[in-house]
């Protein structure tokens, strides 16, 4: 059976990625998109030969041909379409970060429970076959017991106001900065092969440009099982930025890029490395997960309460700084 899709939000990661992920199978199809600019959205629907296209979300939501909508809009509206989108029957998978606040994401798992519709957060970066290879070294205990995992993220983010984007560094529609926009994705990929986190420090400061986000946010965390962790996040920076480090007591794994292909194995006495490319388009396993979900009648592998997890260490970090 074909799941037929809406988009909410026609910006930079639906052109590059979403929109073909949805289209590069025969069993899902791209039925509409919605923005606001008409002129933007017809140029869009002409791109990418969407059939439908509506200026206002609620008109999306009430075309009855449509099974599953994809949110990519700002973090501001993923509450308020997320409700919109369960009360009329409509499968959510709504772009990183899942919301502003911890209550919110409750609310939108609430009303995708209630009205029966499945609920999806698009944390694509837990699909990445060097993930994957991830767990399965972990699960061995390949490095030992675990002590330590450490990332930093940094993008050059460089937008003035008015751009396409800047609601990133404007806390009333993003819930935050570099945290919550680039940060997040590293924390999801922490609670998944580490677990439940116990404890949050952090300091999160604003120190490149005149928004009110931070762009710079230095975490410490302690996990359940007692191992430690650090995650820096910035905006601003000249060259993107992209480490992952999990330490044990036998070894160490690392990946620089993290969206790049190679792992290294390091077990003190011997190295190797591993290739892993990651997907040609990195939506493409999400969508295909989500889509294969609404099919067998599952939970996606990244749900609404993973999502949560994701906001509420977030919420604790902000609280740590004095930022909530």
């Amino acid at each position: 059976m074909t799941t037929r899709w809406g988009i909410l939000g026609c910006g930079d990661i639906v052109r590059k990625r979403v929109a073909r992920a949805v289209q590069d199978d025969p069993d899902r199809r791209l039925l509409a998109v919605c923005r606001r600019e008409v002129t933007k959205l017809e140029e869009f629907r002409h791109a990418f030969s969407v059939e439908r296209g509506y200026a206002r979300d609620v008109d999306l939501l009430a075309d009855p041909e449509i099974d599953a909508v994809y949110i990519a809009t700002p973090v501001r509206l993923h509450l308020p379409q997320t409700l919109a989108a369960a009360a009329a029957g409509k499968h959510v998978l709504v772009e990183k970060p899942m919301a502003r606040t911890t209550a919110e994401c409750d609310a939108m798992i609430a009303a995708c429970r209630a009205h029966g519709v499945r609920l999806g957060v698009a944390y694509y970066r837990r699909f990445y076959p060097l993930v994957a290879r991830l767990k399965e070294l972990l699960a061995v205990g390949e490095i030992g017991r675990l002590l330590s995992v450490s990332a930093v993220t940094a993008t050059p983010l460089d937008m003035a106001p008015g751009e396409e984007g800047y609601w990133r560094v404007l806390p009333e529609e993003s819930g935050g900065g570099a945290l919550m926009d680039i940060g997040s994705h590293r924390i999801d990929l922490m609670l998944d092969l580490c677990g439940d986190i116990a404890d949050v420090q952090a300091y999160c400061d604003t120190l490149t440009g005149p928004h009110a986000a931070e762009d710079c946010a230095s975490l410490l965390f302690r996990f359940r099982s007692g191992m430690h962790g650090t995650l820096q996040c910035f905006f601003g920076t000249p060259a993107a930025v992209d480490e992952f480090t999990l330490i044990g007591t036998k070894g160490r794994l690392s990946a620089s890029p993290l969206n790049g292909s190679q792992l290294v194995v390091d077990l003190g006495a011997t190295q190797r490395v591993e290739t892993l490319p990651p997907p040609a388009n990195l939506h493409g396993p999400l969508i295909a997960d989500f889509t294969a979900a609404l099919r067998e009648g599952r939970p996606p592998r990244v749900t609404g309460e993973a999502g949560r997890a994701v906001n509420a260490v977030m919420e604790r970090a902000y609280r740590a700084a004095q930022r909530a």
